[in-house]
């Protein structure tokens, strides 16, 4: 599905881009607001939800069981700095991670759940593209989210690991780790309404 500046990544016949009209709207909208604020920009989501009944999990997503959660890629630029249009770093858009710094916050550190899907995937991490975030275009998503998608569409949450967030300088309460137990969203960004 492409509308505009919205792309969806996943195939349709798989069956994992439901979302409430809430949620449909509010990604429209950020698509909108992106392609206006930097011409020619596509927006990628990638999971969404089942169109099953409430409460029918979106394996391997701990939460996307409502429509009411959405996942959209970050934007990417090359090695040399080049915004990269509707790229993602891997074919799904998921466990290409944006690894953290030296000194970066680190809330997981020294944790062994045996019950998680804080996957690392090591050895995948040198197949994929070289692609940094494009941290302007990022930046400017996550403040029309925390702003114009609480206001007008009931934003609540938006996932980012912390070192991504203190890296892009975003303080918003409404943007905070997932937890330790959960994926890591050094991948990707994950939104959910009310």
């Amino acid at each position: 599905m492409k509308t505009g500046s919205w792309s969806a990544r996943q195939y349709c016949a798989l069956n994992r881009n439901y979302v409430t009209p809430k949620l449909r709207d509010l990604a429209a909208a950020l698509a909108a607001h992106m392609d206006k604020q930097f011409p020619g920009t596509v927006t990628v989501q990638l999971d969404a939800n089942f169109p099953f009944v409430n409460g029918f999990p979106l394996l391997p997503h701990l939460s996307h069981a409502d429509g009411k959660k959405l996942d959209f890629a970050y934007y990417y630029k090359d090695a040399n700095g080049a915004f990269l249009n509707g790229a993602t770093r891997s074919p799904i858009g998921y466990f290409a991670f944006e690894e953290p710094g030296p000194g970066d916050e680190l809330p997981c550190a020294g944790r062994h759940d045996w019950l998680t899907t804080r996957w690392n995937f090591d050895a995948l991490q040198p197949l994929f593209p070289a692609y940094r975030i494009e941290e302007q275009r990022t930046a400017a998503a996550v403040a029309w989210l925390t702003t114009e998608g609480v206001a007008r569409f009931g934003l609540q949450k938006i996932f980012i690991e912390p070192h991504l967030k203190n890296a892009l300088g975003i303080t918003d309460a409404h943007v905070s780790f997932q937890g330790c137990r959960a994926a890591r969203h050094d991948d990707h960004l994950h939104i959910q309404v009310e």
